[in-house]
């Protein structure tokens, strides 16, 4: 078993979980402006890490022994897309050592439900199922129109341009990644969010073309701390699309501890 850890700064600790395809390293834009001892490991299945299951529960256990590992206290996670995910389980199921959190663009049931206006853009059970079937047969193919629906702009940002992520995203064992897929396309934590009872920010990329910019309100509504922030400009990755907003968030999230 192996946890490829990125590791930027020093002063309070700050742990970055990345989203789905890419890896820790993707952090790189906002830890390096964060006065904070930043880590962020790469997920199972994803980059150098080997060892835990590539789904839900391999990525929570993963987080749980990064934590116990390092001995953290009062740490600050950020999660991104399936990042938030993951650390919105762990919090929920009673996990320790976090004592605030942010999430970017991310929602807790990713597919659709009867009265559930916070799914992933375009997508049902048919379709996530159709989805992972390409990622195992058409890697390559698939990676291009992921990478794209990244960002605002298709062809990216400054800090990453969708054909960078492309090749980051191809980089990736695709068996892992539709294994993964199925299994964040099959979570609901709906009724978690309530029991999130640390500080918790929500921000959401205007122009998103993966998930509704509301959805931030709706965790800002439903869970007992919660806050949420909309930045123009940016699609699904606003921590590459707009690092700047991001950090100073991320920072005044530490200024209020």
């Amino acid at each position: 078993m192996r946890v490829r850890l990125h590791r930027w700064g020093a002063g309070p600790p700050v742990i970055f979980l990345h989203g789905w395809t890419m890896t820790g390293a993707i952090w790189a834009p906002v830890a390096g402006r964060l006065g904070a001892a930043s880590l962020a490991p790469d997920l199972p299945g994803h980059g150098g890490t080997t060892g835990h299951a590539p789904d839900m529960a391999g990525g929570v256990s993963l987080l749980r022994d990064l934590i116990q590992a390092e001995g953290l206290h009062d740490a600050t996670l950020v999660g991104w897309s399936l990042g938030a995910l993951i650390g919105w389980r762990y919090l929920a199921q009673g996990g320790t050592g976090i004592a605030r959190m942010v999430s970017l663009d991310m929602s807790p049931r990713p597919l659709p439900a009867p009265g559930w206006d916070f799914a992933m853009r375009g997508q049902n059970a048919d379709k996530a199922a159709r989805g992972a079937a390409r990622f195992r047969s058409d890697w390559p193919g698939a990676a291009r129109a992921i990478a794209q629906g990244m960002f605002a702009d298709p062809e990216g940002c400054a800090a990453l341009t969708a054909i960078e992520a492309e090749r980051l995203i191809r980089a990736q064992d695709p068996m892992a990644m539709a294994a993964f897929w199925d299994s964040l396309t099959a979570e609901d934590l709906r009724d978690a969010i309530p029991a999130i009872t640390v500080p918790l920010l929500a921000i959401h990329g205007a122009q998103s073309r993966v998930y509704p910019p509301a959805t931030g309100a709706w965790i800002a509504r439903t869970a007992p701390e919660g806050q949420a922030r909309v930045l123009a400009g940016c699609g699904h990755a606003p921590h590459l699309e707009d690092p700047d907003a991001v950090a100073a968030a991320i920072q005044n999230v530490l200024a209020s501890a």
